[in-house]
């Protein structure tokens, strides 16, 4: 596919525009989201790709809505045929600190009563890492439409979907290494 046909092909992907409408202040949800642009891979259902190379925009019109634009000459960060089935939720929630009385960015975890703990972000994500690595597993945290949400319409929160690679039987080993030590590398980079 030609990067000419493909832009086409992007701008019906309504998977990569995400609303803005439920927030006060568009400009700090924006800015929040480019924040992880560095460390969190996109994740488009209706084309079933994942983009580690992306910018976000707000283009103008009446609707307020964000826009995640693949760089469409990062080929070797842009993994095609990832089928749904391979994006789940966690339960985890980056938010910032003022949400929970503090300053930086914390991850929001659901303990065993339902209720939840907020940890340095950087922590958590270790915390969380070295968990599913213990259960033979890895943690490979992606955003999808809908991840973007408003705590009280103020405060920007990202709900963190994972990848797991396990269940892309139809991926080489190759491919799959691949998809997992960018998304790990990109990770790094986050705090």
């Amino acid at each position: 596919m030609s990067i000419s046909a493909a832009a086409i092909d992007l701008q019906s992907d309504e998977s990569l525009i995400w609303s803005l409408g439920e927030f006060d202040d568009h400009r700090r949800a924006v800015e929040f989201v480019r924040h992880f642009r560095e460390s969190l891979c996109i994740y488009s259902n209706k084309v079933g790709q994942i983009y580690a190379c992306y910018d976000v925009i707000v283009p103008t019109g009446e609707l307020p809505d964000l826009v995640v634009v693949p760089d469409l000459e990062a080929f070797t960060e842009t993994w095609y045929e990832v089928p749904e089935k391979a994006i789940l939720s966690t339960g985890y929630t980056i938010v910032p600190g003022g949400v929970v009385g503090r300053t930086g960015l914390y991850l929001h975890m659901k303990d065993a009563d339902g209720k939840g703990k907020a940890v340095p972000l950087a922590a958590g994500l270790q915390a969380v890492a070295e968990e599913f690595e213990a259960r033979g597993d890895e943690f490979l945290p992606i955003l999808t439409k809908g991840d973007l949400r408003a705590f009280k319409k103020q405060a920007p929160m990202l709900h963190l979907h994972r990848l797991d690679a396990k269940v892309m039987l139809e991926k080489s080993r190759f491919e799959l290494n691949d998809i997992r030590s960018s998304m790990k590398k990109k990770l790094r980079t986050c705090c």
